[in-house]
C-alpha cells in the first residue's frame, strides 16, 4: 500500500467579527451580535462548536432552521452547571475515598508510612516495578512541594523521626488520580476489600467506578464538554443497596454515557450522605434546560426509558 500524501492544515485564523459572520452565513440567528460578538471573545469559537453538533442539519454544516446563538449558549450553561454538580459529589467521594485509604490501610498495615515503601506496591513484573516506583517519586515529589504547608511544615518542626509525616497528613497531598493509582497498586486485596465494602460494592467493581470518577474529575477540571461524551465501558454493581442500583435490563448496553456515571454518583453519594440530593438536583437540571421534553437526555445522555421510575432517580 503506497503510503498516504501528507495532509497540510490550511484553515486561516479569522477574527471574532468574522467569526460571527461565518456562523451567520451557516444560518444561525444572531439577534444581538454585539453580545454574540462578547461570548465568542470570552469563551471561543472552537470550544463553542461542541455544542451546537446537535443543531446541524444532519450531514451538512448548516443550522436547522431558526436555531438561535442563545439555543448554543443554553446547551453551553447546561453542561457548565452539570459539570459543577458533578465537581461537588466529585469532592464528597474524593474525600471519602481518601479517609477509607487512611484508615484500612494503615490499620492493616500497622505502619504510618507505609506510603514510602516500595514492599506495598506491586512489583512482581518489570512492568508494575516500573509503576511503582513512579508511584513513589510522584509522592515523593507531591510532599517535597508541599514542605511550606503548615501541617508538614510543623511536623518538620516538631519530629525528627520517621524522617516523613504519617499517611493521614501525606495522602491529603495527593491528586485524585495519584490517590487512585496508589490504591490500585497497593499488594494486599484484604485493606481493599474493606474500602470497597465501604461503599457496598465488589472490589472490582469498585475500582472500575473509581477509573471512572478520576476520568469525569479530569474533564470537569478542564472544562471539557461532559454532558454528551462517550465514556470507557464500567462493570455493573453486583452487590449493591437492595432494590437501589438500576433495573433498567440494558443497562450494560448503555454504561458509555453519562447516565451511568451520573447514577454511579447518585449510589455513591446516599452511601457518602443519607440525606444527598445529588438525583433530585440532576433531573431538576434537566428539566430547567428542558432536556427531558424533546427526548435530548435519551438520545445524547443515555437516559433509558423508563429512567423516572427507578427508585434512586424517584422524588421523595
Amino acid at each position: 500500500m503506497p503510503p498516504r500524501p501528507i495532509r497540510h492544515f490550511t484553515k486561516p485564523a479569522i477574527d471574532f467579527t468574522q467569526q460571527l459572520q461565518k456562523l451567520q452565513a451557516r444560518g444561525l440567528v444572531v439577534a444581538d451580535e454585539p453580545r454574540a460578538l462578547r461570548y465568542l471573545a470570552n469563551i471561543s469559537y472552537y470550544r463553542l462548536s461542541g455544542y451546537w453538533g446537535s443543531f446541524l442539519v444532519p450531514g451538512t454544516s448548516q443550522f436547522q432552521p431558526g436555531t438561535t446563538f442563545d439555543d448554543i449558549l443554553h446547551r453551553y450553561q447546561f453542561d457548565k452547571q452539570l459539570r459543577l454538580l458533578c465537581l461537588e459529589a466529585i469532592e464528597r467521594l474524593e474525600i471519602s475515598f481518601r479517609t477509607q485509604i487512611i484508615y484500612h490501610i494503615t490499620r492493616y498495615t500497622g505502619d504510618n508510612n507505609w506510603y514510602e515503601q516500595a514492599r506495598f506496591f506491586k512489583r512482581g513484573t518489570p512492568a508494575e516495578q516500573a509503576a511503582s516506583s513512579k508511584l513513589l517519586s510522584t509522592i515523593r515529589g507531591e510532599l517535597d512541594r508541599a514542605k511550606s504547608k503548615t501541617f508538614i511544615a510543623d511536623y518538620y518542626h516538631f519530629y525528627d523521626q520517621p524522617r516523613n509525616p504519617p499517611a493521614w497528613m501525606v495522602l491529603e497531598l495527593l491528586s485524585f488520580g495519584t490517590l487512585y493509582n496508589l490504591f490500585t497498586q497497593f499488594v494486599d486485596t484484604t485493606p481493599k476489600l474493606a474500602i470497597a465494602n465501604h461503599f457496598n460494592l465488589a472490589l472490582r467493581v469498585f475500582d472500575s467506578w473509581m477509573q471512572s470518577i478520576n476520568d469525569v474529575r479530569n474533564k470537569c477540571a478542564h472544562h471539557d464538554r461532559l454532558w454528551d461524551i462517550s465514556m470507557k465501558p464500567m462493570l455493573s454493581n453486583q452487590r449493591g443497596h437492595a432494590g437501589y442500583w438500576l433495573t433498567e435490563h440494558n443497562v450494560t448496553a448503555i454504561n458509555t454515557k453519562i447516565y451511568y456515571t451520573l447514577s454511579i454518583f447518585n449510589f455513591l453519594m446516599v452511601k457518602v450522605s443519607q440525606t444527598s440530593s445529588f438525583g433530585r438536583r440532576v433531573v431538576a437540571l434537566l428539566r430547567e434546560y428542558d432536556l427531558i421534553t424533546p427526548g435530548l437526555h435519551r438520545q445524547h445522555m443515555g437516559f433509558p426509558a423508563g429512567w423516572d421510575q427507578e427508585i434512586m432517580w424517584l422524588e421523595p
